[in-house]
């Protein structure tokens, strides 16, 4: 893995609340509810992450500057690592805690395998993130990246920071109604940054999400080798291993696909795979999410509602046939008959991250049936990311999204 250092971070005043001026990731959320984040606090993080206005850049410039000149926001002095936690629920009702630190890590091309990328990105997004980063020299949001530490010692290293107090603590309530909990602390001890630098040095990191930002990192830095602090991207690195890392699936819904007949679908299946009826969606996703012969659940909008897909002949397979992949050569492709161009298209296909975005599209309007995944496994994503693959289209969802808000890299602070 490249460096992974300690940087003076900037921060928000501290009687400032973080709950009213931190913001989800710009990518996941809708321009209403960048209105609600704008009316929410004048210094909400929105108005520098995805400015509103006409000439968004030269805004969100001018209101770092002002924050900084006003005293809203602070630069540290100091070097430190921002140990964060976030507790949360996963789907099955379980609680757990991801722990990770935010620190600056050295920005290097995939081709040099010390950063990994497990899914392709586009131009447009690279652009306009390109763009704020000439005009603030800062990264307002980290880069998540993983490392894979069997042995615990990163999550150990960063454990003693939690016996402080913290310096935001933020809960955040999704449109789900879950809630999740961000816990940040400094830790400025510089034998426990040592430490912990020291611990992931050797160890590749896998991104998982924030490839157009660590990509336009990159090129932001061959754009301005000499600026300081531009050779690094600020980044959340986490253990793969631990019980935090929760990918979620990222299903599939099928809508208005010529002549589109579930029976005839149900009978093709049945030649080359066993189906097994359920009479609950629960009942049946936690079949799938057990059963490591299961290649899908599918939902029918009426009899027969769900219906599990298993193989008949289970044999070994590369660890690149994931049940995404699978799922289009399978049965996309060869019964139902879309072609790999309507597939890219993503024509008469939708892609729900949750039950209940499933549940919302399905409510719009009418549809043909709803493929069900079950999440991915670190080991799967380590393995198809360690032989230079990436990831399916529409694969990966890590739950839940880091704050944006919670630090700054300023890379002229560093």
């Amino acid at each position: 893995m490249p460096e992974f250092l300690p940087f003076a971070g900037t921060r928000y005043r501290a009687d400032i609340d973080p709950a009213q001026v931190t913001s989800p990731p710009f990518d996941i959320i809708s321009t209403e509810f960048r209105d609600i984040l704008y009316e929410r606090n004048p210094y909400n993080a929105i108005r520098l992450e995805w400015n509103r206005d006409p000439d968004p850049y030269p805004s969100a410039a001018h209101y770092l500057e002002a924050w900084n000149r006003e005293g809203i926001l602070h630069r540290e002095t100091r070097p430190a690592f921002y140990v964060y936690h976030q507790v949360f629920r996963t789907p099955d009702g379980g609680h757990v805690t991801r722990a990770g630190v935010i620190g600056r890590m050295k920005l290097h091309p995939y081709s040099e395998k010390q950063v990994l990328p497990h899914e392709r990105t586009h131009v447009g997004p690279k652009r306009d993130r390109l763009e704020l980063m000439e005009r603030t020299h800062a990264n307002f949001s980290p880069i998540f990246a993983l490392i894979s530490d069997p042995s615990f010692f990163f999550d150990q290293s960063i454990e003693p920071a939690t016996a402080y107090a913290p310096i935001a603590d933020v809960t955040e309530r999704l449109a789900s109604g879950e809630r999740v909990r961000h816990i940040l602390w400094r830790l400025d001890d510089e034998t426990a940054q040592s430490r912990i630098s020291h611990i992931v040095q050797n160890r590749p990191a896998i991104i998982a999400d924030g490839h157009h930002r660590y990509e336009t990192a990159l090129e932001f830095h061959e754009l301005h080798p000499d600026l300081p602090g531009a050779a690094y991207v600020m980044t959340f690195l986490t253990n793969l291993q631990a019980e935090g890392t929760v990918i979620l699936p990222t299903d599939r819904l099928l809508r208005d696909v010529p002549n589109f007949n579930p029976y005839e679908l149900l009978a093709a299946l049945r030649k080359e795979f066993d189906l097994v009826p359920f009479t609950g969606r629960e009942e049946g996703w936690s079949a799938l999410e057990r059963d490591d012969e299961a290649l899908t659940l599918i939902e029918f909008p009426q009899d027969p509602k769900w219906v599990l897909v298993r193989d008949r002949n289970p044999k070994p397979r590369d660890t690149q046939e994931l049940a995404a992949a699978r799922l289009e050569e399978e049965i996309f492709i060869p019964i139902l008959g879309l072609s790999r161009a309507v597939i890219q298209e993503k024509r008469y296909l939708y892609y729900p991250h949750s039950m209940r975005e499933l549940d919302e599209m399905q409510d719009e309007a009418e549809w043909d049936a709803a493929f069900l995944l079950r999440s991915v496994r670190p080991s799967e994503l380590e393995a198809v990311v360690g032989k230079g693959g990436f990831m399916p289209q529409k694969t990966t969802y890590f739950f839940p999204k880091l704050l944006t808000g919670m630090v700054f890299h300023e890379f002229e602070a560093q």
